[in-house]
């Protein structure tokens, strides 16, 4: 039987699922395409990090959602502003 590599945050054992997940994003560092579909577990400068089944689901759960910029809306104001002072320059420059 294979040895199993202790969690990084509690030292514990890997469940065999998780040894093959890190065990397979481990093998494919070299293809960053691929590992990007295929990548579950953290990492820390590029490499995979092994994290037992609770340590990973604590680590999900503690992940905050990265807030997307409002960009829409701020190019919509930007629009009607400049479309305002268009209209406003053709109507004063013939009155």
């Amino acid at each position: 039987m294979t040895k199993l590599f202790p969690c990084r945050c509690c030292k514990g054992p890997l469940e065999p699922a998780q040894q093959l997940r890190f065990l397979v994003e481990t093998d494919t560092l070299d293809e960053p395409a691929y590992l990007e579909r295929i990548r579950v577990l953290p990492s820390v400068n590029g490499r995979p990090v092994p994290l037992c089944r609770e340590c990973h689901a604590r680590f999900e759960a503690a992940r905050r959602p990265v807030a997307k910029p409002k960009l829409p809306g701020l190019l919509g104001t930007i629009g009607a502003l400049s479309v305002g002072l268009l209209l406003t320059n053709l109507l004063s420059t013939r009155s």
